[in-house]
């Protein structure tokens, strides 16, 4: 077994462009030497999959492609919403397809600013084909950026939704027969709700988690920055990062040195694998993935530059290609990571030591009763905001409309014409904010109520699911022997 084929090394990095295709250069600073320096990074290193983010501008994926495309030549850009996904994945090994699946909800048509609706954020994917694993997808992603860290969950139903929608899609290629490598910008830090259900729900392995002694998320306030990086894998809004200076931080960001909002997961088929096309002999050898090294990377200045690379560092992973009947076995254990912990006491240090671990060892198989009731109570509440916003923005529309009406017909009676084209355009106006609302609240209001209903009866279904299989599993432990 080669080297090149017994080890898979990720990297996983935002580049910020924020809005480069509206014209706002200034939004996204220093963009053009950023990305040459990225570009010059990726060709020197060894890397076997890439998967960047908030990349939209093509040209400058074109720039990247042709630097990098002796060691990484399959690559692919990711087109999406109005002004692009901004998501793209380069890799050495061969892509056999590739799928983008956009976001149910992505925020509002009113939040321009935010720019998550015209984005159109995305889950994109790509099917490679592994010397050793065969077909395996590789998922990169960014999510819904509002709704911030603390607060109600309710504030994160877009996110949360998504976490949903990303975990039934790497469930859905397990079930095939595929290994599963993730990676991207999930908006969410480690112990928070989102990432609870990508990483329950989606049966995924946490590279950082499965390779570090580190809590899953610090306890108590951490002071010093490089620490933050090395042991807790802070990716933004960090101290160290030029672009962090002069930035609004949230509590969290200040009181732990930043944010960890970088993951690369992974997990192994839920069915035999697919075969690759090669000649094998009759009882084929059973891979699986396990986490070498994790370490967060590009963290200091661009080469003769006094600025980052980006906002965020990168994340990279180190995976490893082993063969199944070399690693022990142990029951396995369902970490939650949203406050409950099922089948151990506690996720202590030597779960996440140095060496390898397997899926089994480490992994949530299913989201726990806590926090699918969290994520239905969230969700809950985020469906009655979204009805009753729907009907203000309509009732605005309302209004709108019969004031724009009001001035046109006074602008014929009022003694001063100096006025009509004032007033006209003041009906214009109306009537464009009317027909904004209209949209906002009748179109874009039901459509969010209907997914939100969607999401919210699968989860109920899983619920009835579980109480089902207990409910049997009761009475055949209360059924008397005969």
């Amino acid at each position: 077994m080669s080297h090149s084929s017994s080890q898979i090394k990720v990297l996983s990095l935002n580049c910020w462009q924020v809005l480069q295709r509206l014209g706002l250069k200034y939004v996204s600073k220093d963009r053009q030497p950023r990305i040459q320096a990225i570009a010059e990074v990726l060709s020197a290193s060894d890397y076997d999959i890439v998967c960047l983010q908030e990349l939209w501008v093509h040209a400058d994926f074109q720039y990247i492609r042709s630097r990098v495309s002796k060691t990484l030549p399959n690559a692919k850009f990711f087109f999406s919403g109005a002004l692009g996904s901004g998501l793209a994945i380069l890799t050495k090994f061969p892509i056999v397809e590739t799928s983008i699946r956009p976001y149910s909800l992505n925020g509002s048509p009113l939040d321009v600013a935010g720019g998550d609706f015209f984005v159109g954020k995305s889950i994109v994917s790509a099917v490679v084909e592994h010397p050793l694993l065969g077909e395996t997808e590789v998922f990169n992603t960014h999510m819904y950026a509002r709704g911030g860290d603390d607060g109600e969950e309710a504030n994160r139903a877009h996110r949360i939704v998504g976490a949903w929608q990303f975990g039934n899609l790497i469930r859905a290629s397990a079930r095939r027969g595929r290994y599963v490598i993730a990676a991207g910008d999930f908006n969410s830090i480690p112990n928070s709700l989102p990432i609870t259900i990508v990483r329950s729900h989606g049966g995924l392995v946490d590279a950082w988690m499965a390779s570090h002694d580190s809590s899953l998320f610090p306890t108590e306030t951490v002071f010093s920055p490089q620490l933050a990086v090395r042991d807790y894998g802070i990716t933004c809004d960090s101290p160290l990062n030029t672009y962090s200076a002069g930035k609004p931080l949230s509590d969290v960001a200040k009181r732990f040195q930043g944010k960890r909002l970088d993951y690369v997961f992974y997990r192994q088929p839920q069915t035999p694998p697919a075969s690759s096309g090669r000649s094998t002999s009759s009882s084929s050898p059973s891979w699986e993935l396990l986490c070498k090294k994790s370490e967060v990377v590009l963290t200091g200045l661009v080469p003769g530059q006094s600025f980052s690379y980006s906002d965020h560092f990168g994340l990279e992973a180190i995976l490893e290609v082993r063969h199944s009947r070399s690693v022990a076995r142990s029951p396995p254990p369902t970490i939650d990571g949203f406050g409950v912990t099922t089948g151990l006491e506690a996720p202590t240090p030597s779960l996440r030591s140095a060496s390898a671990i397997p899926l089994e060892d480490f992994c949530a198989t299913e989201l726990s009763s806590h926090s699918l009731s969290a994520a239905l109570n969230a969700l809950g509440i985020a469906y009655r905001r979204a009805r009753k916003k729907a009907t203000m923005e309509l009732t605005g529309f309302g209004a709108s409309l019969l004031v724009a009406v009001g001035l046109v017909a006074g602008s014929a009676w009022q003694p001063r014409p100096a006025f009509n084209p004032v007033m006209v355009l003041a009906a214009v106006a109306l009537g464009w904010a009317g027909t904004t609302l209209l949209y906002s609240g009748f179109i874009h209001g039901n459509y969010e109520v209907n997914m939100l209903v969607n999401t919210i009866e699968e989860m109920e279904m899983l619920r009835a699911q579980r109480s089902e299989r207990v409910s049997s599993t009761d009475s055949r432990t209360s059924s008397p022997r005969r």
